[in-house]
């Protein structure tokens, strides 16, 4: 069998590209045969990614350039460029920038087949006029499709953690 550049090589820059959640999919699962995705997101300063927990796959947040406050089953860590995040199914996590620049991380999900899709679903809804009530109810059929569970309810407590509104 012959491998093209493409099946083995993804370059800077390439990978399709989803501007509302500004992630791009550099590794598929179905290029990795469902063993692993790897996507790279940007988090500007401010945002947070609100707690969740993932029941079908593990994963491991690398901080490519900044830094930003992680909550993982209740324990805030700083991680800095160069740092790898592990987040294992099943443990509640959330990602804080409380940095002035733009954090840039690439994400390793395994296995990576059942989370095919869901980024690309998620855009759409994010991409649609709706009020933050409606967006939540969406947001958490998503989830149920793909074994993710948002934990709007927690989002005091992780923001306390991360020192939001302090």
């Amino acid at each position: 069998m012959s491998l093209r550049e493409n099946d083995i090589l993804i370059g800077p820059g390439e990978g399709a590209y989803l501007p509302e959640l500004d992630i791009r999919h550099k590794v598929t699962a179905g290029a990795s045969g469902g063993s692993l995705k790897i996507e790279e997101w940007d988090l500007p300063p401010g945002e947070m990614i609100p707690p969740h927990t993932h029941t079908r796959e593990d994963e491991c947040s690398f901080v490519l350039e900044g830094e930003m406050k992680c909550y993982v089953g209740g324990e805030v860590v700083l991680a800095r460029q160069g740092s790898y995040v592990i987040k294992p199914r099943g443990v509640p996590h959330a990602f804080y920038n409380s940095g002035a620049r733009t954090v840039r991380v690439m994400e390793i999900l395994t296995p990576g087949s059942d989370f095919e899709g869901y980024f690309d679903e998620y855009e759409e809804i994010v991409s649609q006029e709706m009020s933050g009530e409606e967006h939540m109810r969406a947001r958490a059929e998503l989830g149920e499709c793909y074994g993710i569970t948002w934990h709007d309810e927690r989002i005091p407590e992780v923001e306390a953690s991360f020192g939001i509104g302090s």
